[in-house]
């Protein structure tokens, strides 16, 4: 059964505020960051975003809509509520920002998977599993930074200071 016009506008709305509000994530910490490996990752990221909402505004108006119209509230993710309850400046630490980024990362993710059968269209479902796999690799970075961060990650064995080989 094909999903209505409706629905299928819902659920890229829904995308393109959550890749708008992953941009403006990033973006922010970018700006107050310090390290420039840091910086330069979280504008990698930042520019992922963009790329991303570009891509599912050009979705949208395929299979919508030329207008995008007003916007939902909430995206995919837990950024847009962040945002708007003004909860973001409590966040301290570098493993706060990881923390939420890593939670925003894996919704989107999850997100796309579910949804890549909305439409019966193999370049829409190559798109949403295009992103998601993008989405993923974003939290796969995150978590080995936060790795890092944490001091978990381990290059040598536990049994001495030499590299791991056998």
């Amino acid at each position: 059964m094909e999903n209505t016009k409706a629905k299928i506008a819902k659920v890229l709305k829904r995308a393109i505020k959550g890749e708008e509000d992953g941009y403006y994530f990033y973006n922010l910490l970018a700006e107050k960051a310090k390290d420039t490996s840091a910086i330069k990752m979280l504008e990698t990221l930042r520019d992922d975003e963009i790329r991303h909402k570009e891509t599912l505004v050009a979705l949208y108006k395929k299979h919508i809509s030329e207008d995008l119209g007003e916007m939902p509230d909430k995206g995919i993710n837990a950024l847009a509520e962040v945002f708007r309850k003004g909860h973001l400046e409590e966040r301290k630490t570098e493993i706060e920002f990881i923390n939420l980024a890593i939670e925003a990362e894996l919704a989107a993710t999850k997100y796309y998977q579910e949804e890549r059968n909305l439409i019966d269209d193999p370049t829409f479902k190559e798109i949403f599993d295009q992103l998601a796999k993008e989405e993923h690799g974003h939290y796969e970075l995150l978590m080995a930074e936060r790795e890092a961060i944490s001091g978990n990650y381990h290059w040598f064995s536990y049994d001495d200071s030499s590299p791991m080989e056998h």
